[in-house]
């Protein structure tokens, strides 16, 4: 009896091998048809482990297997979930699968984790960027900053922070205060309130308040009404939104750095870091004499992901998403 105790344990020990062999190969290839096969074979991993865990067995290798498999899951979270995107979407395959209890099914929550993260550290760096521009300007040029440079710039530091909170309402009724004292329309900030009140479903308001700032912007300096409109809907997390605008800055201005910029921290925020390299490199060579500050910032984001491990996994052909309904998790 002993013996086929140790045999069945063996027998499974020689099956774990065999999923975690499997799963390594299917996560290099996943695609919108094996997807949910691919999370379901995860599961039996785990269960594996379960069953043999008061075996006596030495299952060291293994267990490195299997949390490097999981470290791959995490950080390459965001081309998988585009996966599953294909394959109806984790919260329709959570239904299905009920309980659906692994990390493997909460990608999508490491995803959104992640690119709140980046949103906020986005947020910080441009507004650090914004601000010192604006010092060193002001320095050299020495001409006193007005009071309705004052009111405007404090409003949009202020309501950059509340978005990045999520405080629509607060960020709003800053900016609706701050209009009140100027003695002259800001175009910025009147961005910021079509952003804001865009997300607060306000739509009716949205168009006429952007024209209302465009018009205020010199015909030379449109492309960086696109930047700024990019900008801000990256910093509340609407990156179709600001993909759209990028490419609109694009078409407009083929050979204005901004419009480009703003497409490559879209691609960084999706986890594409090819396209990102790609488009911070155009952005540095576009901007390299035009704008010098621009090109800076471009070169060391695209450093940055440069120092990252090299992709491991090809890329996923896009394919049309299906539509997932929500769930009750």
């Amino acid at each position: 009896m002993a013996y086929s105790v140790r045999e069945e344990r063996q027998s499974l020990a020689t099956i774990l091998r065999d999923k975690l062999d499997e799963s390594e190969r299917a996560i290099l290839q996943l695609r919108r048809d094996n997807a949910e096969s691919f999370l379901m074979l995860l599961d039996s991993i785990e269960e594996c482990f379960s069953q043999l865990e008061s075996s006596g067995l030495d299952l060291r290798p293994e267990q490195s297997r299997w949390l490097n498999l999981q470290g791959k899951l995490r950080g390459d979270a965001g081309r998988i979930v585009r996966v599953l995107d294909n394959a109806g979407g984790l919260r329709q395959l959570r239904k299905r699968n009920s309980p659906a209890q692994g990390m493997w099914w909460r990608l999508d929550e490491v995803v959104a984790a992640n690119r709140r993260n980046l949103i906020r550290k986005f947020g910080m760096t441009f507004g650090t960027v914004a601000l010192f521009v604006a010092m060193v300007w002001a320095l050299f040029e020495f001409i006193p900053v007005d009071a309705n440079t004052v009111i405007a710039s404090e409003a949009i530091t202020s309501v950059r922070q509340l978005t990045l909170e999520e405080n629509w309402s607060d960020a709003l009724a800053v900016i609706e205060e701050a209009k009140f004292e100027l003695t002259q329309p800001d175009a910025e900030l009147l961005i910021w309130e079509a952003v804001v009140r865009d997300i607060l479903g306000q739509g009716e308001i949205v168009d006429d308040t952007l024209a209302e700032a465009i018009a205020l912007i010199d015909p030379d300096q449109k492309p960086a009404y696109w930047w700024t409109l990019g900008s801000a809907y990256l910093t509340v997390g609407d990156l179709e939104k600001a993909r759209k605008i990028g490419e609109d800055a694009i078409r407009l201005y083929p050979l204005d750095p901004q419009g480009y910029y703003v497409l490559g921290t879209v691609s960084e925020m999706e986890g594409d870091t090819g396209a990102a390299i790609e488009l911070f490199e155009k952005t540095f060579e576009l901007a390299i004499e035009s704008n010098t500050e621009l090109a800076v910032v471009a070169r060391v984001r695209m450093g940055t992901l440069l120092q990252r491990p090299v992709n491991m996994f090809p890329a996923v052909e896009n394919q049309p998403a299906n539509e997932s309904g929500s769930d009750g998790d």
